[in-house]
């Protein structure tokens, strides 16, 4: 009867995956693109370099779509210069190339479309599920591989990852698959030492490589490496010479492009880490960091970026969430001390707290706040530990307890991950390109309060350029002039208005201003249009915030341009 129900509960678990599976492959089109995910496909279609930001004079919405898809090519020339184009693009970003890399040719193969694009990165994400099931394998035994994967396919934080055009996920298939491979190395060598060479071999391979294509997608897989490094001191130590010269062969892979593209890199983009400058109390801003990003990795997701005050980078109900994953962490911890199970306790707070105490270490050192960065992406490799630290803890459960713990867990990782998916929307272009719909055979002109190329782009990728549609996108405080001097010149039938408090560069400094800029916008529009439609569009981030407005030509005037 126990082997029944024990079979039962692996088959639940199987279904149970499956079940995610499917979901992520059903919502690849539920969110329309986010501000990095157009910047994603601009920069894998290799035309990064021919982007010029909008002016202060209209310019055809098509200029910028043509932008979003490889160029068309003659021959095999043509193909190696988009690809030269593309890394050299990439040495204006904060990335390293691989994910774009990557990108580009699935785009050759399936084009540059939202289900096409974010394919590959949900394939990626079920290799990391299916990776994850072979590190709690190797680590605990079969059911504890499956709980691992649910855990990992069902998480918030991963899931939302899942579906969105970054590099995200392709870094938490490299984390695991270094972390499986030098576990399962280990325990080879401790059970049989010197046997089964290629196997051996094989599994140093595969960890070198999987360092280097770490390091060539996100450079924080450092703390990963880190990590991996620190375990190898705790349960490795015997043959700690071979592993670690494992894992340096793996950055001695990526080292030509640490030589070469990193240091333009850092050449051109210096500026970005003044972005995560300290200010304020420094001690209480780290903590409120780490409990965030906890509260982010492993139970809330993206939830956070919805949650108020939208425009401070730390949420206090967030901060009480990670509170208490914190406690449920530490029960885990002493849980599995208590059972004198030390080698899955090393290796849970290796992998799992390791990342996050490196970032915050050198946070406190360098007086920056990289932790909680990006709502926690900065740390992703530290989510897959954190899960099999929570997995090893319920291992040690009595069967009877088994099941209903991680069914609980997977019950409330399934609402929270598919409600943010499902109940917020993102869909602020396509309502733009909806309103330009309506009517086709006028003359649009798109009014735009931000010329940030997120924005842009995503112009761009949603309106059809088919129809005769302009942009006008200028910084908030030169719009109404720029749409001043441009309807002196010329006329369009409609003119569409998108005006975001968030416009990401020159963005006003007070609410005063902001109203100041909107005001003198109005009035221009308004010595020729007549207001016809207005909208509010909210999406999961702040950059998605726009208030959209439909002016149509007064009669009597000509919209001949």
């Amino acid at each position: 009867m126990k082997q029944f129900k024990a079979g039962l509960f692996e088959t639940g678990l199987m279904i149970s995956i499956l079940i995610i599976i499917v979901l992520r492959v059903l919502l690849l089109k539920h969110h329309e693109l986010w501000y990095d995910e157009a910047l994603s496909i601009l920069l894998s279609s290799g035309q990064k370099l021919a982007y010029s930001g909008p002016k202060t004079d209209p310019i055809a919405l098509k200029g910028y779509s043509s932008l979003l898809t490889i160029p068309m090519e003659s021959g095999l020339g043509d193909t190696v210069e988009s690809i030269k184009n593309l890394i050299k693009g990439t040495l204006g970003d904060v990335h390293p190339p691989l994910f774009y890399l990557s990108q580009h040719g699935w785009m050759r193969l399936f084009g540059p479309g939202e289900f096409a694009q974010r394919s590959l990165v949900a394939l990626t994400g079920l290799g990391s599920i299916a990776a994850a099931y072979g590190l709690g394998r190797t680590v605990i035994d079969r059911r504890g591989g499956l709980i691992l994967a649910a855990m990992v396919g069902f998480n918030p934080f991963l899931l939302a990852h899942a579906l969105n055009l970054r590099m995200y996920t392709l870094l938490l298939l490299w984390t695991v698959l270094s972390q499986w491979g030098l576990l399962a190395l280990i325990q080879a060598d401790q059970k049989s030492p010197g046997k089964n060479r290629r196997r051996r071999l094989l599994l140093m391979a595969g960890v070198a490589l999987s360092v280097a294509g770490g390091l060539l997608t996100q450079y924080l897989f450092v703390y990963c490496l880190f990590s991996l490094g620190a375990l190898v001191l705790a349960i490795g130590r015997r043959r700690w010479r071979q592993y670690s010269l494992t894992l340096a062969t793996g950055v001695l892979l990526a080292l030509p492009w640490f030589v070469w593209g990193l240091r333009q890199q850092v050449r051109n983009r210096g500026e970005a880490l003044n972005q995560v400058s300290a200010t304020g109390n420094a001690a209480l801003r780290h903590m409120q960091d780490i409990l965030q990003t906890l509260a982010n990795h492993l139970l809330l997701g993206h939830w956070t970026t919805g949650f108020d005050p939208i425009g401070e980078p730390i949420k206090p109900a967030a901060v009480s969430v990670g509170l208490l994953v914190a406690l449920f962490l530490l029960v885990c911890i002493v849980g599995l001390y208590r059972q004198r199970r030390y080698h899955l306790l090393a290796t849970g707070v290796f992998l799992g707290l390791g990342p996050l105490l490196t970032a915050l270490a050198l946070d406190i050192l360098s007086n920056k706040f990289t932790v909680g960065f990006g709502w926690g992406r900065s740390t992703i490799v530290a989510v897959p530990g954190c899960l099999l630290l929570i997995t090893s803890w319920v291992m040690q459960l009595s069967r009877r307890w088994q099941a209903p713990v991680v069914s609980g867990l997977l019950a409330l990782y399934c609402v929270v991950g598919a409600g943010d998916q499902i109940l917020r929307e993102r869909n602020t272009f396509r309502t733009v390109n909806h309103w330009v719909n309506q009517s086709p055979s006028q003359s649009t002109l798109i009014a735009m309060n931000s010329r940030a190329w997120g924005n842009v782009s995503r112009l761009g990728y949603y309106v059809d350029t088919t129809l005769p549609v302009d942009m006008l996108a200028t910084n908030p405080a030169d719009l109404a002039a720029a749409l001043d001097g441009t309807l002196k010149r010329e006329s369009y039938d409609r003119i569409l208005w998108l005006n975001t408090p968030f416009p990401v560069w020159s963005r006003p400094k007070t609410t005063a201003e902001a109203e100041a800029n909107q005001q003198a916008t109005e009035d221009v529009l308004g010595e020729s249009y007549k207001l016809a439609q207005t909208e509010t569009v909210r999406g999961t981030m702040n950059l998605d915030w726009f208030d959209l407005s439909l002016y149509q030509l007064s009669s009597g005037k000509s919209g001949v341009k």
